[in-house]
């Protein structure tokens, strides 16, 4: 039986359990998270989802021992996510990690975990998910690697948490995870996040990558505009307006008439499965590396962090989420 682990059983850790329920395999998985609350709440919403194989499910408060771990997922906040690496590294081998992001609320952390998971032999990914959407997918095999003009605009929908998504996805439609970052956009003053302890932003921010390709991602500090994504490149154009599941393409051989098409986003507990399959699989997953994932992580909260000077020290702590 293919062992799995799950630390953080929070919001996003509960939907990866959830998720684990598709798998075809039975699956050994341990949930570990500090918070007697939080485990009751994510084994109520494993148990709320149709059953089909019978895995064994094991709720621990702290990481333990085990042999050797097939999967691992840690869905801790940044400010905890080094620790848990540590902590899950040291019990037991692990042969695929997935991270979430933001990666890590501190400079050192990226190189300290990045040199822990090479020399343990583990393989690791970021869930920048965006990279394993469907109608995503669909565009990239269009665009076929040419670079992109492109644009995020909504209300309140978490900047900084949310652009390195956007960020990893220009990389991983273009090839080139090299980027510099313009904030002169970016509003004066930072709002609370809605993790209590970290902040956010608003504003606009602008980038742009080693191969000419721009971004603009804008967040309305009001109002409840929904998220749209455009993507333009010489011969397509591309709308995508999640929140409806619909996308438009114009292209040059149509004479840039616009086409609708549907563009349904899976739900994080709905991706989970495929990655989790393909990682017991084959070793692989779709996925960003770590390595590439934090070289645009670090290119990204560098940029970021005179946006909170006032209400962070210049320590190398990056106050978001």
């Amino acid at each position: 039986m293919q062992r799995v682990k799950i630390v953080g059983a929070g919001q996003l850790g509960s939907r990866h359990l959830q998720a684990l329920q598709a798998v075809s395999t039975p699956l050994e998985i341990h949930v570990i998270d500090p918070s007697p609350e939080s485990l009751r709440v994510a084994r109520e919403r494993f148990e709320a989802v149709g059953k089909g194989v019978a895995h064994q499910v094991r709720y621990e408060t702290g990481v333990t021992a085990t042999g050797p771990t097939d999967v691992a997922i840690v869905a801790t906040n940044a400010d905890a996510r080094r620790k848990a690496v540590e902590q899950l590294l040291a019990a037991s081998p692990v042969k695929g990690l997935v991270l979430e992001k933001l990666l890590f609320d501190r400079r050192d952390d990226y190189a300290a975990v990045g040199s822990l998971v090479e020399r343990s032999g583990a393989r690791a990914w970021v869930n920048c998910c965006m990279r394993v959407m469907p109608p995503y997918e669909a565009i990239r095999a269009e665009l076929a690697g040419a670079p992109v003009s492109y644009r995020v605009t909504g209300s309140q929908y978490g900047l900084v948490t949310n652009a390195i998504h956007y960020v990893d996805h220009v990389a991983h439609l273009t090839g080139c995870a090299q980027a510099a970052f313009d904030v002169s956009g970016i509003d004066a003053r930072p709002v609370a996040s809605k993790r209590r302890g970290f902040l956010e932003l608003t504003g606009t921010l602008a980038g742009r990558f080693a191969d000419g390709s721009r971004c603009e991602i804008a967040c309305y500090p009001s109002g409840n505009a929904p998220v749209v994504v455009e993507i333009f490149s010489p011969t397509h154009r591309f709308v995508v307006r999640e929140s409806e599941g619909r996308a438009w393409h114009a292209h040059e051989s149509t004479g840039w008439k616009w086409e609708e098409r549907e563009a349904r986003i899976p739900y994080q507990s709905e991706m989970t499965a495929g990655v989790v399959g393909s990682l017991l699989a084959t070793g692989e997953c779709g996925l960003a590396p770590l390595a590439e994932s934090s070289r645009l992580h670090l290119a990204l909260l560098e940029a970021l962090r005179p946006c909170v000077r006032a209400e962070a020290p210049d320590d190398g702590h990056y106050p978001f989420t």
